[in-house]
């Protein structure tokens, strides 16, 4: 007579890949570094801004907060007493965010939308730390190649780095959604600056549209990927 067995074990309901600890650890301290270099750069920018000679926010690119000498830029006088501390500042934020999206990759699912994901945010990261390289001022033509790149490559990272991060269960599956969506309004904004819609009236809205939502979103994932802690650790 043929026994069955006492217990069946449970069908797993959730289809994401469970990931082992060492991977949720190595996220965690990527998630940290998101969230240090992000809201750095957003103290260090806003404090800048407010020492800043007559800042326009409309009117203002970001880029004249590390303008290195005080000049007439674009028919403005621009002079940023901190400058080089903003210039610091890009710098370590883009090796924040380099750094961070290599420690979240063993997390992420395998496959070429990973591999594309960390590609754009490293090509974002060197973009970046070219921008901080060269003030506009002093280097436009390199600044503007770095601030293209940082521009393109961040937006494109988040419409694909959000939805994989969504997929390991670290965070939720809004969040990619949410990712999706910043990053299509950046890009649509770093057109429009790109192509000097409304001339130089609104070029710093613009971007600032491009960069802030971004930066928020890093802000935020790098917050819950620190704190996170998987429900089935390995």
């Amino acid at each position: 007579m043929t026994t069955l067995p006492s217990a069946i074990p449970p069908i797993r309901t959730d289809p994401r890949p469970r990931s082992p600890a060492r991977h949720h650890t190595a996220a965690r301290v990527g998630g940290f570094l998101w969230l240090a270099s992000a809201v750095q750069t957003a103290v260090v920018s806003r404090l800048a801004s407010a020492r800043m000679h007559s800042p326009d926010m409309a009117r203002d690119m970001v880029s004249t907060l590390g303008a290195a000498d005080c000049s007439h830029l674009d028919g403005r006088w621009v002079c940023s007493p901190l400058s080089t501390a903003v210039n610091l500042s890009w710098a370590l934020a883009a090796v924040g965010l380099g750094a961070g999206v290599l420690l979240v990759r063993p997390l992420l699912r395998a496959g070429r939308r990973r591999s594309l994901a960390v590609a754009l945010v490293l090509l974002a990261a060197v973009g970046t730390v070219v921008i901080a390289a060269s003030p506009y001022d002093v280097r436009p033509l390199p600044h503007y190649a770095g601030a293209f790149a940082a521009l393109l490559c961040g937006n494109l990272a988040v419409t694909v780095l959000a939805p994989l991060l969504s997929d390991t269960g670290a965070l939720p599956r809004w969040w990619g959604r949410c990712g999706r969506t910043i990053g299509c309004l950046g890009l649509a904004a770093g057109v429009c600056f790109g192509v000097e819609l409304h001339g130089h009236a609104f070029q710093g809205g613009f971007e600032r549209i491009a960069i802030w939502p971004l930066v928020l979103w890093v802000l935020a994932s790098g917050l819950r990927l620190a704190f996170h802690r998987p429900r089935h650790p390995a």
